[in-house]
């Protein structure tokens, strides 16, 4: 399967959400999956190193066409796409490539990406981390949907192992 690692691109997150996203990026690769990210630094290579560590494959969906352009350009990259299509634009190539996803802390491109693998019915599990966008849909989700469609339950982990666990456990039910 191709599952995604969706989260910041900031570098100066704390250690707990690097170490969450470095365990999920391995445990995907230890099932023999390909882990997508963005591409980029913090959260999304955090992930892909920790995918390497245990011989995965990483992709990477750049914003740029070329990688050498790409400010955020994130290590541990096996396999490279340069859509060309801006920030936002390489998100729907993201979310249309995989078959579920795992959301860390995250920004604002966290909660797009959210969006959409809701609105595409792709199963998604958040693991929050205290004032990050995945803590506050989780806060705004307490004991309802995301929204009035249903379209599918957006789960919550304390941690990599029961994120991986719960999400497998969706994709393969």
């Amino acid at each position: 399967m191709q599952i995604a690692i969706l989260g910041s691109w900031d570098n100066d997150l704390n250690a707990g959400v690097y170490e969450t996203a470095e365990t999920a990026g391995r445990l995907i690769a230890e099932q023999g999956d390909v882990l997508f990210t963005g591409g980029s630094t913090g959260v999304m290579e955090a992930a892909m190193k920790g995918a390497k560590s245990a011989g995965g494959i990483t992709v990477g969906m750049l914003p740029t066409e070329s990688a050498k352009d790409y400010e955020l350009l994130g290590r541990y990259i096996g396999i490279y796409i340069q859509t060309g299509a801006g920030e936002i634009g390489k998100l729907a190539s993201l979310i249309h490539s995989v078959d579920g996803a795992i959301a860390i802390a995250g920004g604002s491109g966290t909660l797009i990406e959210i969006s959409m693998a809701y609105i595409e019915k792709k199963p998604l599990v958040m693991i929050p981390f205290d004032g990050f966008t995945t803590d506050r849909i989780r806060h705004f989700m307490i004991g309802c949907k995301l929204d009035h469609r249903g379209y599918q339950d957006i789960e919550t982990a304390g941690d990599a192992h029961s994120a991986v666990e719960i999400l497998y456990k969706r994709l393969r039910g």
